[in-house]
């Protein structure tokens, strides 16, 4: 009996010394806490301003320039060097014109095919303008814009090629621009899309985008 009582008080002694030990400071670990991935933040709301297209399209600069938005509902914009949306924000200036004659047709097209794909938005100018880098002639003072023909698969990303192409949605594309008052439209040889003669021009390594060129308003 005796043996009994004695090992009853020794099985309560042990937690009791236990829980003593931790009370005098001996840390607790906590379980790891879940944290959450961290997410870009919001797009910046558009700063109009009134614009100015100096000189050329290939030799000009660019006053207040406005700074397209890396995404909308409608649109994404791609970097064609770092082949990756979105596009660095120095690439993405225009004159208020442009930038807003370019939202308005996204706008319209995303309206009238509501099933269709983001459209992708490339290259305008850089924030003053000037030369903007390798692969671009133009693109100077603000009045220049790339933008990626829809692909049959619906992929945000410009096609490798023609046959990725959804022509009848880039057909429509290249007719807003027509009709937006758009000057010259260079499409790539191998896209098969037609304009005026006197607006909508074939040209080399544009078939994966249009390139939208604009008259200073």
């Amino acid at each position: 009996m005796r043996v009994l009582a004695a090992f009853v008080l020794f099985a309560l002694a042990v937690p009791a010394a236990a829980a003593a030990y931790l009370d005098r400071g001996a840390r607790r670990v906590s379980p790891p806490v879940a944290r959450e991935p961290q997410r870009e933040p919001p797009p910046r709301p558009i700063r109009w301003r009134d614009s100015t297209a100096l000189g050329t399209w290939s030799s000009g600069r660019l006053l207040r320039g406005v700074q397209v938005p890396r995404e909308g509902v409608r649109f994404f914009t791609w970097d064609p060097l770092l082949r990756r949306s979105p596009n660095r924000p120095w690439r993405r200036y225009g004159t208020d014109g442009v930038v807003r004659v370019v939202l308005r047709i996204v706008r319209e097209y995303a309206r009238d095919h509501p099933r269709a794909p983001r459209l992708g938005i490339g290259d305008l100018s850089r924030p003053r303008g000037g030369y903007f880098g390798p692969r671009h002639v133009s693109h100077q003072n603000g009045l220049d814009v790339d933008v990626y023909y829809p692909r049959l698969d619906e992929r945000e990303r410009p096609p490798k090629r023609p046959g990725q192409i959804d022509r009848r949605l880039a057909q429509d594309l290249l007719d807003r621009f027509v009709r937006a008052g758009a000057v010259r439209v260079f499409v790539g040889p191998g896209t098969r899309l037609r304009g005026p003669p006197d607006v909508v021009q074939v040209l080399a390594n544009h078939d994966n985008h249009l390139h939208a060129r604009f008259r200073a308003q």
